[in-house]
């Protein structure tokens, strides 16, 4: 069965080459227009890293087995097995034509790594995968923030990965681009554990927490974002002041609402469709009137408030806010009991 020839050492060239131009990329995007800076190299920074981390994925699978055929049929995408008459009254599932001069994806990638015993950190690299496809959609104004988030993330996989993997030096390796993404990453790391500190100061509720890990500035989607220092030397908290509270983007300075991004992260994770059947998983609050209460949950994640009766007496149904009022009761129980009351 024919199949194209696979030259292992070209993977790996041409895998350093993307993360150098994807490097290129991430720095001539983040400077002004005045410094020759370029936001739509943003976008093409994200193609070249990813597209140059996949490669070097590929090229330690072509280089785990000892045959260039071998390696081949590793890397090229198989022909389809489609199932046949054996003559005998059976089936039998044979290839039909050749392997593909397309290369494996991200999931047939897994797959190799699996079978091979090589370790790697998938949820990174999937979510790595999903924030490359959403910034194919976005303008590139708004894509700066997140790819530094993106190298940043990107950082420990690809250290990692040439330490453990192909018993190289990143800084062999990886020449002039990897004091750049050194730096990059402390930086991040830093200024996040910064913005945590800053937002343990600033009143947010417990519950919400998660969701204020989420949220992202709206102009740049930066996830780098700390309270507003005004709010924080007037002694306000998220809390009580959600309708003023602000955050400052470090990335590009944007000012706006915290608790409506924390809401929103909210309501997004308990996103559904009526058209599929689809029920609300997040409603107001009868408390404190946020749409904060997690119907599953029982609980407002705003200001802890909870049901007085969680399920029917008479049925153990699970019961709503809209149920408190019936003394313990679901619907359908609390109406046969009010009808035998005007009954009697």
């Amino acid at each position: 069965m024919a199949m194209p020839a696979l030259d292992a050492e070209k993977l790996k060239e041409n895998a350093l080459t993307s993360i150098r131009l994807g490097i290129e990329d991430f720095q001539r995007g983040r400077l002004s227009p005045e410094q020759n800076g370029d936001p739509a190299r943003a976008l093409s920074a994200i193609r070249n890293l990813f597209a140059g981390v996949l490669l070097l994925f590929k090229y330690k699978i072509a280089t785990s087995v000892d045959d260039p055929e071998d390696a081949a049929t590793l890397i090229f995408n198989p022909p389809e097995v489609l199932p046949q008459a054996d003559g005998n009254g059976g089936v039998e599932w044979q290839p039909v034509g050749k392997f593909k001069r397309t290369t494996i994806d991200v999931a047939t990638i897994k797959k190799r790594f699996e079978g091979f015993d090589i370790e790697m950190d998938w949820t990174t690299i999937e979510k790595l995968q999903e924030c490359r496809n959403h910034l194919e959609h976005l303008h590139p104004a708004n894509t700066l923030g997140e790819v530094a988030d993106f190298v940043a993330e990107l950082f420990p996989i690809l250290r990692d990965f040439v330490q453990t993997q192909m018993n190289e030096q990143p800084a062999e390796l990886l020449g002039a681009a990897w004091p750049i993404m050194l730096e990059h990453h402390k930086f991040f790391m830093d200024t996040r554990a910064e913005c945590v500190d800053a937002w343990n100061q600033a009143g947010v509720p417990d519950l919400m927490q998660p969701w204020l890990e989420k949220c992202q500035c709206e102009a740049c989607s930066s996830s780098l974002l700390r309270p507003h220092a005004e709010d924080i030397e007037e002694g306000i908290s998220v809390e009580s002041y959600d309708e003023t509270f602000r955050y400052v983007c470090v990335a590009c300075g944007q000012s706006d609402l915290i608790g409506p991004l924390m809401i929103k992260n909210l309501e997004d994770a308990h996103d559904y469709d009526p058209r599929d059947g689809g029920e609300p998983g997040v409603e107001t609050c009868n408390e404190c009137q946020r749409d904060t209460f997690v119907i599953g949950e029982q609980q407002c994640l705003w200001c802890r408030a909870e049901l007085d009766y969680a399920e029917c007496d008479v049925c153990g149904e699970a019961l709503r806010q809209e149920d408190q009022f019936n003394g313990g009761l679901c619907g359908y129980h609390n109406y046969v009991h009010e009808k035998m009351m005007r009954d009697d």
